[in-house]
């Protein structure tokens, strides 16, 4: 080998080593740059805290009340059901085993689903119940309170004030939901500090639910603060309710009286 031809292919070595080492830097910088847009907004969210819930204003304009929508009925203490009622229902939760008015399951699903791509696990507890479940129902939270010693009569007015009489039980409806989550799933106060209730309280109302009990309306429904009780009324009428900050009862009246 000539001493040109060595140093040729001296040079072409050079080149080849130098060719690699540029493919090597270039494809650790393309990992470094890949690996650092995956972590900052993660480390953005760490050090943002969690996202806030809110929800969007809505105008009203174009809502238009009707009387006759099945969706709104409302059974209450006071407007016990003249008959038993047979709604067309429909599986609500992953496993079926809650159902729900048809429509009603429908947009339980999609608000479900929609919750989980915000990080929220909602969980089904309790929908549509034939007369016989809410007899139950009843009967177990007054025992409760005849346990403790109080009388019939005392015993069944404060149930009422928790648990309602079958025929006063809007479960019946089908449209009657009781959803908590899957980091908090007792039905008690407690829940309205989850990401649950937030998320609920922000969003419920585009998917047709409303907070059927809420704390300050108690005088108005009869019944205490539950904040896992959501009502399935449709989309506008939940928007309008949600917006006039009044109770299912309250608005009712004042839609009828107008």
């Amino acid at each position: 080998m000539t001493r040109e031809q060595y140093m040729r292919r001296k040079r072409l070595r050079l080149a080849r080593n130098w060719a690699l080492l540029i493919l090597i830097c270039a494809a650790i910088v393309a990992l470094m740059t890949r690996g650092i847009l995956w972590l900052l907004p993660k480390a953005n969210a760490l050090l943002a805290g969690p996202r806030s819930f809110e929800a969007a204003s809505y105008s009203g304009t174009g809502y238009t009340f009707d009387a006759d929508d099945a969706r709104l009925i409302l059974v209450n203490a006071n407007l016990p059901f003249a008959g038993e009622p047979s709604p067309t229902l429909a599986p609500a939760n992953e496993d079926g085993t809650i159902q729900l008015e048809a429509e009603a399951a429908d947009a339980y699903r999609q608000m479900s689903a929609a919750a989980a791509e915000d990080g929220v696990a909602l969980v089904l507890s309790a929908g549509y119940q034939d007369a016989d479940a809410r007899t139950a129902a009843y009967e177990a939270q007054k025992q409760q309170y005849l346990e403790k010693g109080k009388t019939e009569e005392e015993a069944a007015s404060l149930s009422a004030d928790i648990q309602l009489p079958a025929e006063c039980n809007e479960h019946g409806t089908g449209y009657a939901a009781d959803i908590l989550s899957s980091d908090y799933p007792d039905r008690d106060t407690g829940f309205d500090t989850t990401r649950a209730y937030e998320w609920l309280t922000a969003y419920a109302a585009e998917y047709g639910f409303i907070l059927r009990y809420p704390e300050d309306r108690q005088a108005a429904t009869g019944v205490v603060f539950e904040p896992w009780h959501w009502r399935y009324v449709g989309t506008e009428n939940a928007l309008a309710i949600r917006a006039s900050g009044l109770s299912l009862e309250e608005f009712l009246a004042l839609q009828k009286a107008s």
